[in-house]
């Protein structure tokens, strides 16, 4: 853990500190920005001070007076809940403002990691209390350059396993072998495997057909899946990383039709054409405000990716967010692009990675186009190159 660099943050944000509070690991924020082991037994309540200046403060229970012992800074310790709030009141400054885990209103759920009772405690000691949002961004979210590597090589690798996948699924078709959805996700995975990348556990590869594809979290299984025949569309959603705990994933979406470019339909083609352009249409609007010396704001992505899907009447049928936070975990804890779900209002910092996903999910099918979005100082890098400009024949 880096106090120093905690305490510049703050000092940048003009408060007074940051006050980390856990309940039996209710907080995995506080863990990762603290850098505590979390595979120590904590049963107990406890909270954490970190001024803008001056040295940290522990309170801690009495009955677990060895944990936080990798952290620096006094350690005070309490028995009774009497004690506790006296001690929390003298430890935070008087009319001092300070960030914790807390989203106002809960827009952002991700962030809400402290209940509403502990807000309550230390705003009656005269303490205002803000989000800790997007100071938790610069030390969950923002990504080493080998962690950036590690996701360009992961999505370099994954669509090249893509491209040998529809390679192989065209042979199948035009030799006329019986072909579903579970078999080809279970081939996906080899392919994956081979090419030197894991998978997070019991998560594999989405492989739809038609309607399935109008289920954004649709998953065939063993028992239940359909078949794939000529004219089908399919839509594949995979992700990986590379075998490190560091590593960062890539997650990407394609759509393909099992057929010739010509059988594809009019109606898949325009819905495409449509979710092509939102998707776009986001990237270039992130891009364009960082080359002007801006920052963005997760929901301002959405509401621009959204708008284009919205005006071509399909609004109804985008029913997720347009895109997650990207780290050593799939989904990370960096902002959202979402003014839909939630309401993101944390900025895309730089070195941090983020899916851009727009979809549109008809009872008959669903077209999603999903790329990665590397965020730089003044400009944003598409990575899983090159992306889709069109449904995919595989004949």
């Amino acid at each position: 853990m880096n106090i120093k660099k905690i305490q510049q943050v703050l000092q940048e944000a003009k408060l007074d500190g940051w006050l980390f509070y856990d309940f039996r690991k209710s907080n995995p924020i506080a863990y990762q920005v603290l850098q505590i082991p979390v595979d120590a037994m904590y049963t107990r309540r406890w909270f954490y001070f970190v001024p803008a200046q001056g040295d940290p403060i522990a309170l801690i229970s009495a009955v677990e007076p060895h944990i936080l012992s990798s952290l620096p800074g006094e350690r005070v310790l309490f028995r009774t809940w009497q004690e506790m709030h006296a001690r929390l009141r003298d430890i935070l400054p008087a009319h001092a403002t300070i960030a914790m885990e807390y989203s106002p209103l809960n827009a952002i759920p991700y962030v809400s990691r402290v209940d509403a009772g502990t807000i309550e405690l230390v705003r009656s000691f005269d303490v205002e209390v803000v989000t800790s949002a997007n100071l938790a961004q610069r030390f969950i979210a923002q990504l080493s350059e080998e962690q950036i590597y590690s996701h360009r090589e992961a999505g370099r690798l994954l669509i090249a396993a893509k491209d040998i996948l529809f390679a192989q699924l065209g042979a199948d078709l035009r030799e006329g072998r019986a072909l579903n959805e579970f078999e080809v996700q279970q081939r996906f995975v080899a392919l994956i495997q081979q090419a030197g990348l894991e998978l997070p556990e019991d998560e594999m590869p989405i492989v739809a057909v038609n309607a399935n594809s109008g289920n954004p979290h649709y998953e065939p299984t063993a028992l239940q899946h359909s078949p794939i025949r000529r004219g089908d569309l399919v839509l594949f959603d995979f992700w990986a990383r590379l075998p490190r705990p560091d590593a960062v994933f890539g997650d990407y979406t394609w759509v393909a039709f099992a057929g010739t470019r010509d059988e594809i339909p009019a109606r898949q083609r325009e819905v495409f054409e449509v979710v092509r352009s939102a998707r776009d249409s986001g990237i270039a609007f992130v891009r364009a405000r960082l080359a002007a010396g801006g920052s963005v704001e997760g929901r301002e992505v959405d509401d621009v990716t959204r708008n284009v899907i919205v005006k071509a009447g399909y609004g109804d049928y985008f029913v997720h967010r347009t895109g997650h936070s990207i780290g050593s975990v799939l989904h990370g804890n960096g902002a959202n692009i979402d003014n839909f779900e939630t309401q993101d209002e944390r900025t895309l910092l730089p070195y941090t990675c983020n899916s851009i996903e727009p979809g549109i999910y008809l009872p008959e099918f669903g077209i999603r186009s999903e790329v990665d979005l590397l965020i730089l100082e003044h400009d944003a890098e598409v990575t899983g190159v090159p992306i889709q400009n069109e449904i995919v024949p595989l004949l």
